[in-house]
């Protein structure tokens, strides 16, 4: 003879386990240029809000959002400096997990109005630090990456009463890095290897630097290189003065609304290490 009690669990038990399974969403963001986390990134479905910093150095770590209802919805990423993504999504009953991250496309760096350089030696090259900053001169620490262009102009510095460059001693564009430590200072970097770099016996240096920051919407990577090669042809400097060069400016004045420039320069800059 069957057990009623025995027969009642095993009804009430797999509608109890229903009835009881957490619906979940787990996720990755990713910054589309770096692989790397996205600050400040928030996250709502529903009536549920998740709001994310600092990430992993290592790239994007998964993320969840629990005690949610099944059924069709929309997800929402968004975050300073970025396009916001909207995302159809199907919650089963139980956990549900995006198969790819969600790339976030950095539109700008927020309040950016300039760059300052750092310069130093690492293994006898010219590590530059760039680190962009707002109208009050403080430093922007998190914020989009956005996929500069960067030219350098390393020149001889000339000492006396009113120092000046000398010849040329590098031209050239470099590439950068991204550092995702929680706690850099900098995020961009670039090298010059030493090789590359005249050598003179003066001690110091005077360095040039263009920073091309592209919008999005308006050039790709591949549009923005073949704009600056036909654009860095042009001479940097104005004949005898410390400023872009008119015919340069121009130029790049005229793409304006696909791009936005910064011009820099570093003087007394040591020569080598010491």
């Amino acid at each position: 003879m069957k057990n009623p009690r025995a027969s009642l669990i095993a009804v009430l038990l797999p509608l109890a386990i229903i009835c009881c399974s957490d619906t979940t969403f787990v996720f990755q963001v990713q910054d589309s240029v770096s692989g790397k986390w996205v600050w400040d990134a928030t996250v709502r479905l529903q009536d549920r809000t998740l709001v994310s910093y600092y990430q992993s150095d290592a790239g994007p770590v998964p993320q969840k959002i629990s005690h949610l209802k099944p059924g069709r919805w929309t997800a929402e990423f968004s975050a300073p400096g970025y396009q916001t993504v909207k995302l159809p999504v199907t919650l089963r009953r139980g956990r549900n997990r995006l198969i790819n991250p969600v790339r976030m496309t950095g539109l700008e760096i927020p309040g950016l109005q300039a760059f300052s350089n750092f310069e130093s030696f690492d293994r006898g090259d010219l590590l530059v630090q760039l680190r962009p900053v707002d109208a009050a001169g403080r430093a922007i620490l998190n914020h989009p990456c956005i996929d500069l262009w960067i030219g350098c102009v390393v020149s001889e510095q000339v000492d006396g009463p009113h120092r000046a460059r000398g010849d040329v001693l590098f031209r050239g564009v470099l590439g950068w890095q991204w550092n995702a430590l929680p706690e850099s200072l900098f995020r961009y970097s670039a090298r010059v290897p030493s090789s590359r770099i005249e050598d003179r016996p003066s001690s110091s240096r005077v360095i040039d630097y263009l920073v091309v920051v592209p919008k999005p919407e308006g050039l790709s990577r591949e549009e923005l290189v073949r704009l600056m090669e036909v654009v860095w042809k042009i001479p940097v400097l104005s004949s005898g003065a410390s400023v872009l060069s008119p015919s340069l400016a121009a130029a790049l004045d005229a793409q304006k609304d696909k791009l936005r420039y910064f011009f820099s320069t570093s003087w007394d800059v040591k020569a080598r290490a010491q």
